[in-house]
């Protein structure tokens, strides 16, 4: 169980459908111990200083010949990084050499971490951005790609289990996140997961 960024900035529905989850996996034999998340601070700015010039290299002949295909925020985003340098660019490749590195420690001492998938349920089509408890305000970009990061960046398998709904009927997930090529010991343990599920488990939260 993370003790830092996994459970910072989520909605209260969707941390406590987490923690029940979690609560079921230990029900089933699993020994949980809090680890703390290594280089989390970092872990924004390396996503996107690696994620921004890679899609505007990919995007980048459409993106000039036909620019009117991108929506406002994606085309901005991509025209952003254009500006970006080889430096930066380089800096985030090492920054990832480093996680990658720190979560092959981590990932030692335990065999799979339980984290929400997202921080937040579905919000509805045009909101832009999410406000938390503490007067935080986030882009709604920003919220959806901040729990999944960590996995991007360092490329340690996640497997993505629903554990319920949030009074709208959104989905809520919980990721399962483990060591690379031992994809089998998450799948074993989002299937077993599954299996106690109660008939009401996918049930709102709240």
């Amino acid at each position: 169980m993370p003790r830092n960024h996994y459970f910072e900035h989520v909605d209260p529905v969707v941390e406590a459908a987490v923690r029940t989850a979690i609560d079921r996996l230990a029900d089933l034999g699993a020994r949980l111990v809090e680890v703390e998340i290594p280089m989390a601070r970092y872990v924004q700015a390396v996503q996107w200083g690696l994620m921004v010039p890679e899609a505007t290299a990919y995007h980048e002949r459409t993106l000039r010949a036909a620019p009117d295909l991108y929506g406002a925020d994606v085309r901005a985003l991509l025209e952003a990084g254009e500006l970006m340098s080889a430096g930066d660019y380089l800096r985030a490749q090492r920054a990832r050499t480093l996680m990658r590195e720190s979560w092959s420690r981590l990932l030692a001492e335990v065999d799979a971490i339980a984290a929400p998938a997202v921080p937040v349920a579905a919000v509805p089509a045009g909101q832009e951005t999410v406000t938390w408890p503490d007067g935080t305000v986030e882009s709604v970009s920003d919220a959806y790609v901040r729990l999944s990061a960590p996995a991007n960046i360092t490329g340690v398998p996640a497997l993505s289990v629903p554990v319920g709904h949030d009074a709208e009927g959104m989905p809520i997930g919980m990721q399962l996140l483990g060591r690379p090529l031992a994809e089998d010991l998450l799948l074993r343990v989002g299937h077993a997961y599954e299996l106690i599920r109660p008939a009401h488990g996918l049930a709102p939260v709240a």
